[in-house]
């Protein structure tokens, strides 16, 4: 799977995904190119933090998501 880990990972994280056999990208993609991005490269995972928002837009447009993964804490994720 290609995994995307566009607010960045650490690197046990990167390790461990790796590990897998996964394919992971760091590059940082503004929000308003992830649509294009995700498409073109075929992401299938995408993994964020605060800076990055996934919502409907991104989740109609992308059909090789697969799996999105949210980090963080808090009420307002």
């Amino acid at each position: 799977m290609k995994v995307l880990a566009n607010d960045g990972i650490s690197a046990s994280g990167a390790a461990a995904i790796q590990a897998s056999g996964h394919e992971l990208s760091t590059t940082k993609v503004a929000q308003n190119r992830l649509i294009d991005y995700i498409n073109e490269e075929q992401i299938d995972v995408i993994l964020v933090r605060s800076a990055t928002t996934v919502g409907k837009d991104i989740i109609d447009a992308c059909s090789s998501l697969k799996a999105i993964g949210r980090g963080g804490v808090g009420m307002d994720n």
